[in-house]
């Protein structure tokens, strides 16, 4: 039996991150998957939410709120994939680099975010919030498997009651269908914040349950099957038993009737449109706890929170099976996956500039697809990152080294009256014994200097 790593009990026992398990070949299913969310974000967008016949569009029926929600928890598995690059030494300077890393690629996923709310696009722009969701994961970076779940339960939990129970009552941007920009959060911060947090169309205090997710999935094994089909598996009960339970309330329970019965104002079809498709708002009724049992697409309850999380983790565990063997088939996607922020920011120009005909949304989404993966794959195999991806990686590794070299200078000796003395007195003595102008006082080491030894000789 192998003897337990005496790191990996101390971080069991503070609560810190043992050191991740090595692995060889990169799960190429991750970037694929991030593609999906890419494409199904487009879907949204260019797709009515009704059909023709007066039914929800494939395109909304499948990556509603689901497309988002999977971008989020890739970004969880994304920071695990930094606390792997760490090897184990998450604490300390490392611990405290890597955590500042975070935050300005937080800030300048956030500003990019902003600077978009000048397109004036008709979407609600989703960047800002992650990276408001880069800056609220710092304080769980490093952190044990168990203290992410315990702050999963937790989002899931209290978000949604928070939300409903002081959503309406906190201030409101002037103009809630704009996005904002660098000006409008500055001249509101407070609805800025309340917006960001709880009450915006992506509300982080929630979505903070897929980053915490996915960096316990992160830290697995991902190019093994076992690891894929407990994705597939668990997410899929986890996406039809909400689901399930979310028809029971609202139907055998009563649940529908509460809804028409403790809210006047709508009307019976209007509480149907609500509970399927949710509120074009962003918030749902508070009139009664009942709404809680919603899980439609953006409807932000706790039922809601664990369907997409089911959704988007089966939708990651196919995604890591199919391209196992390593297809090149798979390729132009996990370009396309390598550099969502840059393509998702220029599918946002072509909404605001509406160079594609609205009202011929699959030849919009078709072209939008064609057009980004060849530009993802001339530009990985000439430049290597997306444009944007390596401004906020250099910017974050800057950083993260500036952080890492502050605390390996030379530690300056105090020299203390006594040590002054004792110097002196070897001095006096070397001077006054024969041959002194051959005999160099050899300084005696002290406690700082022995961060000039090499690293790995220390312990």
């Amino acid at each position: 039996m192998d003897r337990e790593n005496p790191r990996q009990a101390e971080g069991a026992a503070s609560g810190t991150a043992p050191p991740p398990r090595p692995h060889g070949r990169r799960a190429i299913g991750v970037d694929v998957a991030r593609a999906v969310a890419l494409i199904g974000m487009i879907a949204v967008h260019v797709f009515p939410e009704s059909d023709e016949a007066g039914g929800m569009s494939w395109a909304f029926g499948i990556f509603g709120g689901r497309a988002a929600a999977l971008f989020a928890l890739l970004a969880g598995v994304s920071i695990s994939f930094v606390e792997k690059r760490s090897r184990g030494q998450l604490h300390g300077r490392n611990l405290a680099a890597d955590r500042v890393a975070l935050v300005v690629r937080g800030l300048i996923i956030l500003l990019a975010g902003l600077l978009l709310g000048y397109l004036d696009t008709p979407i609600q722009t989703v960047i800002p919030y992650f990276g408001i969701l880069f800056i609220l994961v710092v304080p769980l970076y490093g952190r044990s498997s168990r203290v992410l779940l315990i702050a999963t339960t937790c989002f899931a939990i209290l978000g949604p009651v928070f939300l409903h129970a002081f959503g309406s009552s906190l201030p409101e941007q002037i103009n809630p269908e704009n996005d904002y920009t660098p000006v409008t959060a500055i001249m509101q911060p407070v609805p800025f914040v309340a917006d960001m947090l709880l009450i915006g169309f992506y509300p982080t205090l929630l979505w903070m349950v897929y980053i915490c997710v996915g960096m316990v999935i992160g830290r697995q094994v991902l190019t093994s099957r076992k690891v894929a089909l407990a994705l597939v598996g668990w997410g899929a009960l986890l996406a039809i038993s909400t689901w399930v339970l979310s028809k029971l309330l609202l139907g055998p329970a009563g649940g529908l009737e509460r809804l028409v019965e403790s809210t006047p104002d709508l009307t019976r079809t209007e509480v149907v449109e609500y509970v399927t498709y949710g509120n074009e708002s962003f918030l749902m009724p508070d009139t009664t706890w009942w709404w809680q049992a919603a899980v439609s697409p953006y409807s932000n309850t706790s039922l809601h929170l664990l369907h997409n999380l089911g959704s988007v983790l089966a939708a990651l565990g196919i995604a890591l099976l199919v391209t196992r063997p390593g297809v090149k088939v798979f390729s132009p996607f996990a370009a396309i996956g390598a550099m969502t922020l840059t393509l998702y920011s220029a599918h946002c120009v072509v909404l605001a500039i509406e160079v594609l005909d609205e009202d011929r949304p699959m030849l919009s989404l078709w072209v939008q697809i064609i057009s980004f993966m060849l530009f993802a794959m001339l530009w990985r195999s000439a430049m290597g990152k997306g444009p944007l991806e390596s401004i906020i990686s250099d910017a974050s590794d800057w950083a993260r080294e500036r952080v890492r070299k502050g605390g390996t200078r030379p530690l300056k000796t105090t020299r203390t009256p006594e040590r002054s003395r004792e110097e002196s007195s070897r001095a006096a003595i070397s001077a006054a014994s024969p041959g002194s102008s051959r005999n160099v006082a050899l300084p005696v080491p002290m406690a700082g200097d022995l961060s000039h030894e090499p690293e790995g000789n220390r312990r």
